[in-house]
C-alpha cells in the first residue's frame, strides 16, 4: 500500500481487524467493496488522529457502500474534514493546482421569498474559461442551464462539463436577468496568485498580494512577486487570504519564511508543533523524530527570500482555513499579525493523502484522513470557532464591487489606512447594497468541494 506513514509490519498487524465469524444466511457486499472497506479500516486504525473512537463492531463484509462505511469510521464530533474518493488521481492533481474547472470562485445568496439562490463571483483565476468569457469579481448568476439555482443543483456551477449561466444585474435593490454566458470546463494548472500590486503614498509603499490556494509548488509563483516588492522597497505587505481554504504545509512554511523576521530563519525556530495519535506520538518521540513533532521555519540556506517584516496585514474571511490559519497563528508569536475582514473557518488539523498501490483493483480509491492537530509555539490550538480579526470588515460583492488590489476595495482600504496611507489613496468605506428578502448562505463551498480544503502534510 502506498502510504506517507508506515512504521513496522508488526505494529501495523496490531491494528488489523480480527476475523469475525461468517453469518451463513446474510448477504455479503461485493468482494471489491470489501477490499476497499478493509483498506480504509486498517489504514484509519493505524493513522487516524481519533483512532480510539473507531467502533470495534464494524464488519467490512456487510458494508455495501464504501462512502457510508467510511463515515462510520470518522469521529464526526470533532472531525469535519476526513473523506474518501473513488477518483484519487483528481484529488492528487487538485493538490498541485490541476483542476477541470470554469475558473471562478463563488459565494451564494438566497432570495428569501422564493428559496432560490443566486451566485456572486468572488474572484476569477487568470487564463481560465471564466476569465476569457469576461466574468469578473462581482458578476451575478441567477440561473444555471435555464433553471433556478437551488440547494439541489448548485454544484452544477462547479462540476458540469459545460454550462449556460444567466447573468444578473442589480438595479434599485432588485436583481434582474441580463443575458447569458456559456462556459466549457477545461483541465489546466491554476495560478493561485490572482492579483498583486504596489500602492505608493509618499514614502509609504505597500505590496498587496491575493493568494487563493497553498497548491504544492506554488511558492514558485509567489516568490517572484515578493522579490518584486522587495526590489521596489515596500514598507508593508497586505496578504489577502480571505478565499484561501488551504493546501500544503510545505508551501505555508515557505510563505512564512518570506514574511517572518529574519531571526526566525535559524533552522530551529518552531512554526508549529504536531500532536498525532498515541501510536505515532510515541513512535516519533522514542525515535527522536523531532522533524515529525515540530515544523520549523526554513533556514537561510533553504529560503530564496526573506522580507524581515515586523508586522503583516492579513485579510481574512470564512474561507480562510487550514494552511491559511496555520500561517496566521504560526507567525503570531514572532511578529504583529493584523487581521482584517471576517472570522476564519477554524481548521486546526492536518491530513495526509493515502491510496493503494497502483495496478490493483482498488487503486482508484484514496482517502485524506486527519492525522494530527497542530499548535503554534505558544500552544494555541483547537480554535474551532476560527480566529476573530483585529478589525472587522465585510467583503463587498454587491453594490460598488471593486477589483482585488483596488485601493477602494473595503478590506484593502482598511489595511492601507492602518498602514498610514492617506484617505485619497485608501478610502475608508465601500458601499454595499442591501437587497430586500435576501440572506447570504454561509454553508455552501466557494469552489469545487473536496479540493484544497485541508492542510496537507506532504
Amino acid at each position: 500500500m502506498t502510504r506517507k506513514l508506515f512504521l513496522l509490519t508488526t505494529l501495523l498487524l496490531l491494528f488489523v481487524s480480527c476475523e469475525r465469524q461468517r453469518e451463513p444466511d446474510k448477504e455479503e457486499a461485493p468482494l471489491i467493496t470489501q477490499q476497499v472497506n478493509k483498506y480504509m479500516l486498517e489504514l484509519m486504525e493505524e493513522v487516524y488522529l481519533w483512532e480510539k473512537q473507531i467502533p470495534d463492531t464494524l464488519d467490512v463484509r456487510y458494508e455495501f457502500d464504501e462512502f457510508e462505511f467510511f463515515e462510520k469510521l470518522c469521529y464526526r464530533t470533532e472531525d469535519r474534514w476526513s473523506f474518501i474518493t473513488d477518483d484519487v488521481q483528481s484529488l492528487l492533481e487538485g493538490g498541485e493546482g490541476v483542476e477541470t474547472t470554469f475558473g471562478y470562485s463563488l459565494a451564494f445568496g438566497t432570495f428569501s421569498n422564493t428559496g432560490n439562490y443566486f451566485a456572486m463571483v468572488q474572484y476569477v483565476y487568470p487564463q481560465t474559461p471564466a476569465a476569457e468569457a469576461g466574468i469578473q469579481r462581482g458578476t451575478i448568476f441567477v440561473e444555471a442551464g435555464g433553471k433556478a439555482i437551488t440547494k439541489d443543483n448548485y454544484t452544477t456551477l462547479f462540476y458540469a462539463p459545460a454550462l449556460e449561466l444567466t447573468l444578473g444585474e442589480l438595479k434599485d435593490g432588485t436583481v434582474y436577468k441580463a443575458g447569458t454566458v456559456s462556459l466549457t470546463a477545461r483541465k489546466q494548472s491554476l495560478n493561485p496568485v490572482i492579483a498583486h500590486t504596489t500602492i505608493t503614498d509618499g514614502a509609504n509603499k505597500v505590496g498587496y498580494i491575493c493568494y487563493t490556494d497553498f497548491f504544492g509548488g506554488s511558492e514558485d509563483l509567489f516568490f517572484p512577486v515578493f522579490q518584486k516588492f522587495k526590489d521596489e522597497g515596500v514598507t508593508d505587505i497586505v496578504l489577502d487570504l480571505r478565499y484561501n481554504l488551504g493546501g500544503y504545509l510545505s508551501t505555508a512554511r515557505a510563505l512564512a519564511g518570506v514574511l517572518a523576521p529574519a531571526g526566525c530563519l535559524d533552522g530551529k525556530t518552531v512554526l508549529i508543533t504536531k500532536t498525532w495519535n498515541d501510536l505515532y506520538q510515541k513512535y516519533w518521540k522514542d525515535n527522536n523524530r523531532n522533524d515529525m513533532l515540530y515544523e520549523y521555519f526554513p533556514g537561510f540556506s533553504e529560503t530564496r527570500l526573506n522580507l524581515n517584516l515586523s508586522r503583516v496585514f492579513i485579510l481574512t474571511g470564512k474561507n480562510t482555513a487550514s494552511a491559511s490559519e496555520l500561517t496566521i497563528c504560526g507567525l503570531d508569536p514572532y511578529m504583529n499579525v493584523i487581521m482584517i475582514g471576517g472570522v476564519t473557518r477554524g481548521k486546526y488539523t492536518a491530513a495526509m493523502v493515502f491510496h493503494p498501490e497502483e495496478n490493483t483493483r482498488i487503486s482508484n480509491w484514496g482517502t485524506q484522513p486527519i492525522v494530527y492537530k497542530y499548535a503554534n509555539s505558544k500552544g494555541i490550538t483547537d480554535f474551532k470557532n476560527g480566529f476573530t480579526p483585529t478589525y472587522r470588515e465585510e467583503d463587498v460583492l454587491l453594490g460598488n464591487v471593486y477589483p482585488l488590489g483596488d485601493p477602494r476595495e473595503a478590506l484593502l482600504a482598511r489595511a492601507l489606512s492602518l498602514a498610514g496611507m492617506s484617505a485619497q489613496v485608501a478610502p475608508a468605506t465601500q458601499t454595499k447594497i442591501q437587497i430586500p428578502n435576501v440572506t447570504f448562505e454561509d454553508s455552501f463551498l466557494s469552489r469545487r468541494p473536496g479540493l484544497s480544503h485541508h492542510l496537507i502534510d506532504k
